[in-house]
């Protein structure tokens, strides 16, 4: 995971320490509301995904409009809403926040599959459209 991390950092030109704090959030929103069989076969393949994931359980605070904005849709949308919003306090913003979000779902279908990863985002509002 740090690779990627290394790279995503470098690729959106943010710091390391934000690029890991994204990808855990992602992470951890798979692992909260994706399918949890797929998504606990899809971690496996990806070293260090379930630690990092875990790291960032509970999402990291939701401030901003994205934080509000969830609040109020509940669910796996509002869940994603306020990983939006938190990364977005911490001066990301929304393309890189989708670029994070895309290159990670493109690194988990090189290790896992496409079909592993679209069960593991089946009923996350809006993820599998980045499948």
């Amino acid at each position: 995971m740090e690779q990627l991390i290394s790279q995503l950092a470098s690729q959106f030109g943010i710091d390391e320490a934000l690029a890991h704090k994204a990808v855990g959030m992602v992470l951890s929103l798979l692992q909260n509301q994706g399918d949890s069989g797929a998504v606990s076969e899809l971690f496996e393949k990806l070293p260090g995904a379930g630690d990092l994931a875990a790291e960032y359980a509970g999402g990291g605070g939701g401030g901003g409009l994205g934080g509000m904005l969830g609040g109020l849709m509940g669910g796996g949308a509002g869940e994603a809403m306020k990983l939006v919003g938190s990364l977005q306090s911490d001066g990301l913003s929304m393309d890189q926040i989708k670029g994070i979000g895309t290159g990670l779902l493109d690194h988990a279908k090189q290790e896992g599959g496409e079909d592993l990863v679209r069960r593991a985002v089946e009923g996350i509002p809006g993820v599998s459209d980045y499948i």
